[in-house]
């Protein structure tokens, strides 16, 4: 029969063994550099052009899947940014991490070219893609500043029908992705400025949503159901002023 002291030592090594053995349990399984390319899927349907009066229409609905949205299951965060100091008016490329922190596996779209995974029905009449697209927020000057849209771009896609088409995220498994943005107001209309900041908070947006385009006759729908929304935590970043540029002029000495 074992000693006390033997059987704490025993209890203290298991113990030991398996804290050590958890981080091994939250790992990077894929990651996608969209950087150097994606694609978004081009509509292949259209209105016939014999239609005197075509008509166009929206719908909108949320939960695409069933159970989609009623828990957090994925978190979005900002791991680093470079170069690490942005400057206004430049470009900077932003490793952003997908993680499943809920407690089944989640699917989320895998595919940076998005015309591979397009789908039409069977009669030609409907054409349907899933797509998660991350978007930049940056706000400077004041604590409660208004946050500027970014001009970023970058999205993944997916199948609907194909589960191939999408990375299965297993509890505490990861995605990371690489995306290009710049310091400069992406929106047509912007309702504030960037401003010099040592301590901007740079936050990121995760819009996941089923896309689908069907031409019935001479009327045209086009629906977005939302699978899914994440914001990130805030990153506190430097935000500079743009470095003077050189003149282009000739001196002639």
């Amino acid at each position: 029969m074992p000693s006390r002291r033997t059987s704490i030592a025993a209890a203290i090594f298991v113990f030991v063994l398996g804290f050590a053995s958890l981080p091994g349990s939250a790992q990077l399984v894929a990651s996608r550099d969209l950087t150097s390319g994606w694609r978004v899927p081009s509509e292949h349907i259209s209105i016939p052009e014999t239609c005197d009066k075509p008509r166009s229409s929206v719908i909108d609905g949320d939960q695409a899947k069933a159970g989609a949205g009623k828990a957090k299951d994925l978190e979005l965060t900002i791991v680093e940014t470079t170069p690490a100091k942005l400057e206004i008016g430049n470009d900077f490329n932003t490793n952003v991490r997908l993680k499943n922190i809920g407690t089944t596996s989640a699917l989320v779209p895998s595919i940076a070219d998005g015309e591979q995974v397009r789908r039409s029905s069977a009669d030609a009449s409907e054409e349907k893609y899933e797509v998660g697209d991350i978007s930049f927020r940056l706000t400077t000057g004041k604590p409660n500043g208004i946050p500027i849209y970014l001009n970023s771009a970058g999205a993944l896609f997916a199948n609907p029908d194909d589960k191939d088409s999408y990375l299965v995220l297993e509890p505490g498994k990861w995605l990371d992705i690489k995306l290009h943005a710049r310091v400069e107001c992406g929106m047509e209309n912007c309702m504030g400025e960037i401003q010099p900041d040592v301590k901007g908070v740079l936050t990121a947006w995760w819009y996941q949503r089923v896309l689908s385009h069907k031409v019935t006759g001479c009327e045209e729908t086009h629906g977005s159901f939302t699978v899914r929304e994440l914001d990130s935590s805030p990153f506190t970043v430097e935000v500079t002023s743009p470095t003077p540029k050189m003149s282009a002029a000739v001196r002639n000495f």
